[in-house]
């Protein structure tokens, strides 16, 4: 079924209607995937790598659709599968191992699964692995203070990131915060934790009305969409006109 003698194909395919919405097909064809590929116990790496994007695929989707014991049960063998397949790699391919979905990420993804099936605990524990992982990941501070909502005790934690994390950026239409080595976030989550944290941490307070203000300089044209990618432009420019001297 669903083109299944090309495991490829229907990874992509898979992708594709996962990106289209069409969860419920997305359901049965990732069950049917990752069924087919952990019943093959001779898999090589190419074959673990598409079982490890199957589960993923899977654990997202079952969460999505509020089947959160299977979506739970689906994080534990990605975490499984993944550590074969690292184990794999080492052995075989080691360069590969950097191509491979971050850490961090999957951390994250299994964060959000237990965070919808209302496995709060679970959750901090996740999101706190992904920043550990990744430090400074505004991505996952924010998911971790989004577990508690106003009540959280990490807001100062998320303040310190943003803090770090340079000036804001407008892309698209979108304003951002970006760190430049770890995973960002659009910036409305992030103002809505630091501007209601009941435990009103002055370092939230002062890298909210910085975002603001940021995000006002760059509307009115003071403040550079990308200063960071202005900066780097800037340094490749010539110090002084050379035609002077011919």
């Amino acid at each position: 079924m669903f083109g299944m003698s090309d495991p490829n194909q229907t990874l992509s395919q898979m992708l594709r209607y996962f990106e289209e919405g069409r969860n419920e097909m997305v359901e049965v064809m990732a069950s049917e995937f990752t069924s087919m590929l952990l019943a093959n116990k001779q898999r090589d790496g190419a074959m673990q790598t598409l079982l490890v994007k199957g589960v993923r695929i899977l654990a997202e989707v079952l969460s999505i659709r509020n089947k959160h014991k299977l979506a739970i049960q689906a994080t534990s063998v990605l975490l499984r599968e993944r550590k074969k397949l690292e184990r794999i790699l080492m052995q075989t391919a080691p360069t590969l191992l950097a191509k491979l979905t971050p850490m961090e990420q999957d951390f994250r993804t299994i964060g959000h699964v237990y965070m919808k099936a209302g496995k709060a605990s679970k959750a901090r524990k996740f999101f706190k692995k992904a920043n550990k992982d990744t430090p400074g990941n505004v991505a996952a501070l924010l998911a971790l203070c989004q577990v508690d909502g106003t009540k959280t005790k990490y807001a100062n934690l998320l303040a310190s990131a943003v803090e770090k994390s340079g000036p804001v950026i407008l892309e698209n239409g979108v304003y951002y915060i970006r760190p430049e080595h770890a995973p960002g976030s659009q910036i409305d989550p992030v103002l809505a934790v630091l501007e209601t944290c009941e435990r009103q941490h002055p370092s939230c307070s002062e890298q909210s009305g910085r975002i603001r203000k940021e995000c006002e300089e760059i509307a009115n044209g003071v403040q550079a969409a990308n200063e960071r990618l202005q900066s780097a432009m800037d340094s490749l420019q010539p110090k002084h006109d050379y035609y002077q001297y011919s």
